[in-house]
């Protein structure tokens, strides 16, 4: 009986060694399997975290996304790499600025892309953004950063930033308190622009940041498309000198984009209508069109004194591009020590192109010291081209001896030359 069984057993026994056999090897690779993806995200995670990681499981299907590649040395363009950074949660935004400190600091764009992701860390945590801001060794670039997150947090929670910093600033030196502060009253601004208006007209009369505090609301307002809003918030203004310095910030935003519905707008406030909002006006709108800033600066009264200060803002852009006609243009105007300041910036443009007309522009200025000094800048430039024409008008003019010496020894350029550029 037990001899006739043994085979029975032999046979179940390697059936379930091999039954064994099998199950054990599908389960390793099984195993295997389940291992891999772990290993990916492993190798998918970006270097020296700031605290421990969780598997980001939605960069294992697609691989790193553009800002991971960067980050990980790879050939990406920043900003095809900052579009990441919008989408990110405040851990990811934690962990990718551990990656971003470790970047080289011969990399031009790492000090954006920290502050990059500072900000879109401070969306929701912005002490924390700060601190991280501080550990930045660059002063630079720790202020920069700092201010773009206040920029934010005065955004999303202006209360909680203004009354952070009326603690946290208070130690500061004038010139960081002043754009930290108006970081937050820009980001206020850009989201509610009547109380941020409200809030900054409500600081004390001693307060030395409110006038920059205002005009920084009243930039942001028209930047983000509420004109009428600054306007109106200029005009509620009852301090005359305060409304003439707000003014004059809304102007000068105001005429970087549409000079003349800036200029129609200061023309319609008659008395108010300074000289300081006129050379405002037309110092800006010179940079963009100097051949219409002089035309509406010609309809003034001559006698008005922002026809004279504010010519060479005029001649400074024009003689750029059309010395003959901003030469004409400047002839029409009313002969005036006042004047002084345009010719010489005429003489200075003129002096590369005809050093002989500029010099009788030069010479035609009345202040004596201004004089002698354009004078002597352009006999430098004119010696310097052509050393026989320069000859014969110092034989030829009427000069006295100490004024031909001076012209004679004159170098081209010098202290103070780049001014008039």
């Amino acid at each position: 009986m037990l001899r006739s069984s043994f085979p029975l057993y032999l046979l179940v026994w390697s059936l379930s060694l091999g039954a064994a056999y099998y199950i054990g090897s599908r389960g390793s690779a099984e195993s295997t399997q389940s291992d891999a993806p772990k290993e990916a995200v492993a190798s998918a995670k970006v270097r020296a975290p700031l605290e421990t990681r969780t598997d980001p499981v939605s960069i294992v299907a697609e691989g790193p996304t553009p800002l991971e590649a960067y980050l990980d040395g790879q050939a990406v363009a920043l900003e095809d790499a900052l579009r990441d950074v919008a989408g990110l949660s405040a851990q990811n935004s934690r962990l990718l600025l551990a990656d971003a400190f470790a970047l080289p600091t011969s990399d031009p764009n790492r000090s954006r892309l920290i502050r990059e992701l500072l900000s879109q860390l401070a969306r929701t945590e912005p002490l924390a953004a700060l601190g991280i801001a501080s550990q930045i060794p660059s002063l630079r670039d720790s202020e920069d950063a700092r201010v773009a997150i206040l920029e934010v947090w005065g955004r999303s929670d202006p209360a909680a930033a203004i009354a952070w910093a009326g603690n946290a600033l208070a130690g500061e030196p004038t010139r960081a308190r002043a754009s930290q502060l108006s970081a937050i009253f820009r980001g206020y601004a850009a989201t509610n622009p009547q109380s941020a208006f409200a809030q900054a007209l409500a600081l004390d009369e001693g307060n030395p940041l409110k006038t920059r505090l205002l005009g920084d609301v009243i930039e942001a307002q028209i930047q983000s498309g509420s004109l009428d809003v600054a306007k109106m918030s200029v005009d509620s203004i009852t301090d005359p000198e305060l409304q003439e310095r707000l003014r004059d910030d809304l102007i000068d935003e105001w005429a970087e984009f549409d000079p003349e519905a800036a200029g129609a707008y200061l023309e319609s406030l008659s008395e108010g209508a300074t000289a300081r909002l006129k050379e405002s006006l037309v110092s800006e709108w010179a940079e963009s069109d100097p051949v219409a800033a002089a035309a509406w600066l010609s309809k003034l009264d001559p006698e008005d004194p922002a026809v004279a200060r504010a010519s060479a803002a005029i001649i400074q852009e024009w003689t750029r591009y059309d010395l003959a006609a901003s030469a004409e243009w400047l002839n029409s105007l009313p002969d005036s020590p006042e004047l002084d300041r345009a010719v010489a910036s005429y003489a200075f443009r003129a002096a590369e192109e005809d050093p002989e007309a500029a010099m009788t522009w030069a010479g035609s200025i009345k202040d004596d010291r201004r004089r002698s000094w354009m004078m002597e800048r352009v006999a430098g430039t004119w010696k310097e081209q052509d050393a026989a024409t320069f000859e014969l008008y110092l034989n030829t003019a009427e000069l006295t001896t100490e004024q031909r010496d001076r012209l004679e020894n004159a170098q081209s350029g010098g202290r103070g030359w780049g001014r008039w550029r």
